[in-house]
């Protein structure tokens, strides 16, 4: 039997949830990555005339592909989050708040003193509080999201500084972040086939890694969000 995309973990995101749009992220990023490795891969790997043996070159594409479309849901699913519930966790969670906090800090600081000019632009606008909450998540979600401490990082800032198991566990998904930016910065490419020597030019993995990873991206999403569900759950 070909072997199948594992499932996720059950959701406990309820539709009134304010993290039920990350959850249609996430849904999307895991029918993707799924739909490679169930059908696409299946199909390719059948067009061989023996169907055993290394990966070929196309099968490493579709599997890079399915690592990129699990780091895009990764990217998608926090940042997201971030967007739907900082301005809940805020004004609910102490240690939430606390980052908050930090960040307010760091936008009107200027060295060790104050910085009058920003202190002032942000007095004449009509909503000072929330042009800092939209400046808070701005400088969470401006980037590409792909390395453990901004996964760290945002959790700190959603109020999951209790939930220590996330934060241990933030290490099991630097073997896809590397692999995601091996694959979109550089091509995939070795040093050795970069500078043109050796006859393999491109990283290769097993299907098992190439699964692992990207199930471990995303089921990880999945625990954030049933955390960030669980947390908000009297509001929902």
């Amino acid at each position: 039997m070909a072997q199948r995309f594992p499932g996720l973990e059950p959701t406990k995101v309820a539709l009134d949830s304010p993290v039920h749009i990350s959850q249609r992220y996430l849904a999307s990023a895991y029918d993707s990555v799924a739909s490679l490795v169930d059908v696409s891969y299946p199909a390719l790997r059948a067009q061989r005339p023996a169907g055993r043996g290394r990966l070929t070159h196309a099968e490493h594409d579709l599997f890079r592909a399915a690592v990129v479309f699990a780091g895009a849901g990764v990217d998608s699913v926090l940042k997201q989050s971030l967007r739907s519930c900082i301005p809940i966790q805020v004004d609910r969670s102490e240690a939430a708040r606390t980052k908050y906090i930090d960040f307010v800090v760091r936008h009107i600081q200027d060295g060790d003193g104050l910085s009058a000019r920003q202190l002032a632009k942000l007095l004449v606008t009509a909503t000072p509080e929330q042009t800092l909450r939209d400046a808070y998540i701005e400088s969470l979600t401006g980037s590409s999201l792909q390395s453990q401490t901004q996964v760290t990082t945002s959790l700190a800032a959603l109020g999951l500084q209790d939930n220590r198991q996330l934060f241990k566990d933030s290490q099991s998904l630097n073997a896809l972040f590397k692999a995601r930016n091996q694959i979109a910065h550089e091509m995939d490419m070795t040093s050795a086939g970069a500078t043109g020597r050796g006859k393999r030019t491109r990283h290769e993995r097993t299907v098992e890694a190439y699964t692992t990873m990207c199930h471990t991206g995303l089921n990880y999403c999945q625990r954030v969000l049933n955390a960030l569900a669980v947390e908000l759950a009297d509001i929902a």
